[in-house]
């Protein structure tokens, strides 16, 4: 009967041994988790502002090369850069 109860004894302490161990565990994966999830929306937006640049670069570039297309097509029709001076 001492042996059993001893065997018992060793058991209840292994289990709490477990639940400790399995609770520091889900403490530190949601402390990580809360980390991860902050990284992933700074990420997100700066994902986000990084579009924007990219896009606003992309219309410039547009907007430079009509520029200059109209601006070679105007030069074609005059005779010399120094006529437009005069």
């Amino acid at each position: 009967k001492k042996s059993s109860e001893k065997q018992l004894s060793v058991l209840g302490d292994m289990l709490t041994f477990e639940r400790e161990q399995m609770a520091d565990h889900e403490k530190e994966w949601k402390a990580t988790k809360k980390v991860l999830v902050k990284e992933v929306k700074h990420c997100r937006a700066q994902i986000l502002a990084l579009e924007a640049e990219r896009d606003g670069f992309f219309e410039e570039n547009m907007r430079l090369k009509e520029a200059l297309v109209s601006a070679g097509s105007f030069v074609k029709g005059t005779k010399s850069f120094d006529s437009l001076a005069t």
